[in-house]
C-alpha cells in the first residue's frame, strides 16, 4: 500500500499541489501590488498538469525497477543430471 501510495499517488498528483503553490503565491502577490488578476483554478492548464504527473509516475517507476536489488538464490547450482538408476535428478541450488 506504502509503494502504490509513494510510486503511483503522490508523483501522479504533485504537479498539482505545485501549482496549487504557485496559483497562492500568485495571489498574494496580486493582493499585496493592489493590481493584476489571480489565476483561477478553471483556468488550470489541466492537460499539461496530467501529463507532467504521467511522466513523473513513469519516471519514478522505472526508477524503482532499475534500483530494485534482485534476490538471487545464494549457494551452488547443481545442474539436472542423470541418476544412477537412469532417472533425472532435477537442478537445484545448495545452500552454503
Amino acid at each position: 500500500m506504502i509503494r502504490i501510495l509513494f510510486e503511483i499517488l503522490v508523483p501522479l498528483v504533485a504537479p498539482v499541489f505545485v501549482y496549487a503553490a504557485w496559483m497562492a503565491m500568485e495571489k498574494r502577490r496580486a493582493e499585496k501590488l493592489g493590481h493584476g488578476e489571480a489565476p483561477t483554478w478553471a483556468e488550470a492548464p489541466w492537460v499539461w498538469l496530467s501529463l507532467a504527473g504521467l511522466v513523473l509516475v513513469g519516471v519514478v517507476t522505472l526508477g524503482t525497477v532499475l534500483m530494485q536489488e534482485t534476490a538471487a538464490p545464494r549457494g551452488t547450482y547443481v545442474a539436472p543430471r542423470m541418476g544412477e538408476d537412469g532417472a533425472i535428478v532435477p537442478g537445484y541450488v545448495e545452500r552454503k
